[in-house]
């Protein structure tokens, strides 16, 4: 008698491969194991034992049995007889489950073609410089999301947030600069960012009115592109080192970002998050489960905004994006 984990997510990739998506992992099936897996789910109601599934899809008991064990070993099932309901959990046990669930969600954003068109020398001047643009309109607009989420903070999260709003509410301007080597400040004050950038922001400010702490878990993930481990740093290196040299005139738009992630370090919002973790109360089942579907959305969201850039710069170079204005005769 199993369930499907609530917060398991399935994956047909093929006929005969699936995967199954958990928190913090993820546990991939192939062969007789993904197809027997597709015709049990429908009927994991909680209710059917082993011999009435293996019945209802033409399979020995035995091999169901075998299949559902290790399902449930690994987290993918579980039994509602015998699962005890999950208790709090402290701030720090969160932080690292948030650790380990955001290095695996991030990963799609790290895969993303425009990095390697960039690298490579392939991608167009609109798409870099788009990039930068649309990188700009993102960090600007921790004037909307940060003062949302200080003035809908907990007690534990306001000295966090409203300390973090103070830092971060000028950042925009290292983005500006760097832009200012190539376009006026007019043109950059009046630019529009792309629909895919304004959603990312849209979900910021919608995460900071709803849960102030969910919010920051969600702006963490963010963060780690920012502040990442020595690998990561290594490939961002030479990110820029290639743009620098295939794109001549990115170097001051380098400069910029490279400023903002020094400014970053330098202010310690690395460990932000961890402070915050290590002062609030325990964590509620409902608390925990939100905060991590806050963060997994904002990858997605993520994806999207990277997508917007790549797609939209290589079929529509003009630069910057103004607002459109009356036509007259």
């Amino acid at each position: 008698m199993l369930l499907l984990r609530s917060s398991a997510r399935v994956n047909y990739q093929a006929e005969t491969r699936v995967v199954v998506e958990l928190d913090a992992n993820e546990v991939t099936l192939e062969g007789a194991a993904a197809v027997m897996f597709r015709k049990l789910l429908p009927r994991l109601n909680g209710n059917a034992p082993i011999v009435d599934l293996a019945a209802a899809i033409g399979e020995s008991a035995e091999r169901v049995s075998a299949l559902t064990q290790r399902l449930e070993s690994a987290g993918v099932l579980i039994d509602p007889r015998t699962a005890r309901e999950d208790g709090p959990m402290s701030g720090e046990q969160f932080y690292s489950l948030h650790r380990r669930c955001a290095a695996r969600w991030l990963r799609p954003v790290y895969d993303h073609p425009f990095w390697g068109k960039v690298v490579n020398g392939t991608a167009t001047r609109a798409q870099v410089l788009g990039f930068a643009f649309e990188k700009y309109h993102y960090i600007e607009a921790a004037h909307e999301h940060m003062a949302l989420a200080a003035a809908n903070a907990t007690p534990e999260m306001m000295p966090h947030l409203a300390r973090h709003f103070i830092e971060e509410f000028s950042h925009g301007d290292i983005y500006r600069k760097g832009l200012r080597s190539l376009f006026s400040d007019q043109a950059i004050l009046h630019s529009q960012p792309l629909p895919s950038t304004r959603a990312l922001i849209n979900f910021l400010n919608e995460s900071a009115t709803r849960s102030s702490f969910g919010y920051y878990a969600g702006n963490e993930l963010l963060q780690m592109t920012e502040n990442a481990d020595e690998d990561a740093v290594s490939a961002v290196s030479e990110f820029y080192t290639a743009m620098r040299a295939h794109y001549p005139f990115s170097g001051k738009l380098v400069d910029s970002f490279i400023a903002h992630t020094n400014a970053d370090q330098k202010l310690g919002h690395e460990n932000v998050f961890a402070q915050m973790c290590a002062s609030v109360p325990p964590l509620s089942p409902a608390d925990v489960k939100l905060a991590l579907n806050i963060t997994r959305s904002m990858a997605e969201h993520l994806r999207l905004f990277m997508d917007g850039i790549d797609e939209h710069y290589a079929r529509f170079p003009s630069l910057p994006r103004l607002p459109a204005g009356f036509m007259t005769d």
